[in-house]
């Protein structure tokens, strides 16, 4: 199952935007102070909102007046909607959606206002739903279950009523008990539970860490080593590791492996690279290697981890890089996006142009407001028929949403 769209209302600069996803990968493509981090923070919004819980989202970001758009009179409610569909037939869910409304309540307070997570199979492919579970709440704090497909008669024993849900906590993600205790909308908690974002810098991997037992690379990277160790320990693990060395070598040909040295209660990565004419491996610190060597491994090892995210989500991955090394970038997003949907946020016509028109959403800023669109028409028919690429139409006139006239100043 992977994420298939996103309407955003009232969040930070986001009046009222809505983006279709690419099964594999999608490029947001716009200059820095248009809004792609806001965008990208309503992903990572919900996902520390089923992960943690919502109050510990709300507050990470300090508080519900922070997160409401600041345009003219500021609005009090901020509505976010998911949509899912299936990889071909992963038995997950042919498809789901997820919505929630939080309402500001005075100074600083908020409440769920409406919630609402709908999966759904088609085992047979025939029209006939043989999976179906809805969950609806209202603003009284009214929570409706109902796994009965759409006009079945069947009486359901899962069809509950739970009256005053706490009005600052989810419904998604919670267990449901008395018949049988399982996961509200499991489908798709599981799924946003597996978003993995990656804001990883190299003056983090340069420092030594701290042994973690979790095997998820953290968004900053602090566990890198940790995870590179979890993964020796595996037939799959070195596998995904042998991926990142090769990706690693079309870049830098001399560069072998990475090993996990012990210093007292640290972890230090040594990278190791073959020299001319010696039978030993020479040995580099993280310290004494360049930025964009440590953050290039540090993008390849946040998308060859394994567990694998169901989506991965990396901003301006081509800082610090050297362009001619962002082919190998956008060769890995490509192999990964067969498996786990990529989102890319960038301003590089360099990493641009390695991708399909229908794969890049232009984002630009207008009075204030964010707007994310795919590219203008005829943008994209010029790129088709080979006129001009990408690369030249944001070194020269720019990108341009196909909704130019609403949104150019």
């Amino acid at each position: 199952m992977y994420l298939k769209s996103l309407q955003v209302q009232h969040y930070k600069s986001l009046d009222d935007v809505s983006v279709d996803f690419a099964p594999d990968v999608t490029v947001v493509v716009g200059p820095n102070g248009v809004g792609k981090s806001n965008f990208v923070d309503v992903l990572r919004f919900l996902r520390d909102a089923v992960v943690d819980d919502l109050e510990h989202a709300v507050t990470k970001r300090e508080g519900i007046q922070r997160l409401l758009q600041t345009y003219k009179t500021k609005p009090y409610k901020i509505g976010i909607q998911l949509n899912f569909s299936a990889y071909e037939r992963d038995q997950v869910a042919d498809t789901a959606s997820y919505s929630i409304q939080l309402k500001s309540v005075g100074s600083s307070g908020y409440t769920v206002e409406s919630e609402k997570a709908v999966s759904a199979i088609d085992e047979l492919e025939l029209g006939i739903l043989t999976s179906h579970e809805s969950v609806a709440r209202d603003a009284r704090g009214i929570v409706t279950i109902d796994d009965n497909p759409p006009g079945s008669q069947k009486h359901s024993l899962l069809e509950h009523t739970i009256i005053a849900y706490p009005p600052e906590t989810l419904v998604l993600g919670s267990k449901l008990l008395g018949v049988e205790p399982r996961t509200i909308a499991s489908a798709i908690t599981d799924q946003i539970a597996a978003w993995n974002f990656c804001t990883i810098y190299p003056n983090t991997l340069k420092k030594p860490a701290l042994p973690d037992r979790d095997s998820k690379l953290m968004e900053s990277g602090d566990n890198w080593a940790s995870v590179i160790k979890a993964l020796k320990r595996s037939p799959k693990g070195r596998e995904a590791l042998e991926r990142i060395y090769d990706a690693m070598r079309a870049v830098l040909p001399t560069f072998e492996e990475v090993s996990i040295q012990t210093v007292g209660s640290y972890l230090v990565p040594l990278f190791k690279f073959r020299v001319e004419g010696e039978a030993t491996l020479a040995s580099f610190d993280p310290v004494q290697l360049s930025d964009g060597t440590l953050r290039l491994f540090g993008i390849l090892l946040a998308a060859y981890q394994l567990p694998r995210p169901k989506l991965l989500v990396i901003e301006e991955p081509e800082q610090t890089i050297y362009p001619a090394a962002l082919a190998v970038l956008a060769d890995m997003f490509k192999e990964i996006g067969r498996s786990t949907q990529v989102l890319i946020t960038t301003h590089s016509p360099h990493l641009v142009q390695f991708f399909a028109p229908s794969q890049i959403r232009v984002a630009v800023m207008h009075n204030g407001m964010t707007h994310i669109r795919p590219i203008h028409p005829h943008q994209m028919e010029a790129v088709n028929e080979g006129l001009l690429s990408l690369e030249e139409f944001m070194t020269t006139e720019g990108l341009r949403p196909d909704d130019t006239e609403n949104t150019s100043s």
